[in-house]
């Protein structure tokens, strides 16, 4: 399949301001590499801190930079060694394929504590700079480059493309944590702080996983109406609910234990306060989506007298994106997921999506490049 020798791509050139669209140079992929035409991407609530400036001192955003990280395409080449995807199934030009960031694979984190999402040389999607190889590492592009450290998992067949890249970040990290803080049990109470595409997504792995009850804390009312369509027990609206009362209302639920776990993916730093007092005692907190630098007070004897345990994680290896994956595939017709998708947007509408995802007028806006 012929590929252009370059692409169009929405490009971020100054924090705040916006976007150009411009032509990227395409290289010639790499032996363990691979280049894509961009399906759809969809927009992370990071795109927004991006744009911006939020990143910048801490290095880890280069303008200019094509935003985007949570993207399926399709092959339109294979690098001379790249042959199967991480299942090793054959590789095609043609096929859907998601693919994980780039892990050193080296070092400490990678090889010895197999915790490849601390990799301590990661190069992620979506952050840039793209005046440097391999230039289109965005998927606000419409086509991008899959570097020879990506491992690569084919989406499966009657999947949404925009689904399946709604999947590749905030679904992922869901499959990642709750595979961290342990199995959820027949008998548990789930608590999910925060009603965004994390905190749904959280919710309907809870429930498909068995869980007893299950409870969202959230807002707008358009949100906790999708969480009450997808099966949750009890929903609270922060706008119009008590601390207090939440806390109450849970205890009644739970015979006054608490709740069993409680799912954070609020990124509010009075959640995770709230979340603690939520638990019962032994009790386990999942905190995904903090994202507040400023710090928060704790009790210390919350983690000995109340024994509670409190485990975090971010991104995903390929593994959570092949269960991602498959999850959305499998249950698209019990969970309506299509719900959290917002409108498709060309490169040229890549501020007004921007706009729509900060308002919080849509969860997920969609980018058709």
């Amino acid at each position: 399949m012929s590929i252009p020798k370059e692409t169009n791509a929405a490009v971020l050139v100054a924090y705040n301001q916006p976007l150009e669209v411009r032509s990227i140079k395409i290289p010639q992929p790499e032996p363990r590499a691979a280049i894509v035409r961009v399906e759809a991407s969809t927009m992370c609530g990071t795109d927004v801190h991006i744009y911006r400036g939020e990143y910048a001192n801490s290095g880890l955003s280069k303008l200019p930079l094509i935003p985007g990280h949570e993207i399926v395409g399709r092959i339109v080449a294979l690098g001379s060694e790249r042959k199967v995807d991480a299942l090793n199934r054959p590789l095609a030009e043609g096929d859907l394929v998601a693919w994980a960031y780039a892990w050193c694979g080296q070092c400490y984190w990678c090889t010895v504590a197999k915790q490849p999402t601390a990799c301590e040389r990661a190069r992620m999607y979506g952050w840039g700079c793209a005046d440097e190889p391999p230039y289109i590492t965005g998927g606000f592009s419409e086509y991008a480059y899959v570097m020879p450290e990506c491992s690569m998992v084919k989406v499966p067949d009657g999947l949404d493309p925009a689904l399946a890249a709604s999947g590749t970040c905030a679904f992922r990290t869901i499959v990642h944590g709750y595979e961290k803080i342990g199995r959820i049990d027949s008998s548990d109470t789930v608590v999910i702080q925060g009603s965004g595409p994390v905190g749904l997504y959280a919710l309907a792995y809870a429930i498909q996983s068995g869980a007893r009850q299950t409870v969202v804390i959230g807002a707008p009312d358009s949100r906790l109406a999708i969480a009450k369509k997808w099966g949750a027990d009890l929903v609270f609206d922060i706008a119009n609910s008590k601390t207090s009362d939440r806390r109450e209302q849970i205890l009644s639920i739970t015979d006054g234990r608490g709740a069993d776990m409680v799912v954070e993916c609020s990124g509010a730093n009075p959640a995770f306060v709230e979340g603690m007092d939520l638990l019962r005692r032994g009790g386990r907190y999942l905190v995904i989506g903090a994202a507040d630098p400023k710090p928060v007070e704790v009790h210390a004897t919350y983690f000995n007298l109340r024994q509670l345990t409190v485990a975090g994680t971010m991104s995903g290896d390929i593994s959570h994106y092949y269960k991602a994956l498959n999850f959305l595939a499998d249950h698209q017709y019990r969970f309506s997921f299509t719900d959290i998708l917002g409108s498709k947007n060309s490169l040229n509408e890549v501020g007004n999506a921007l706009d729509a995802l900060e308002s919080m007028r849509e969860m997920k806006p969609i980018i058709i490049p």
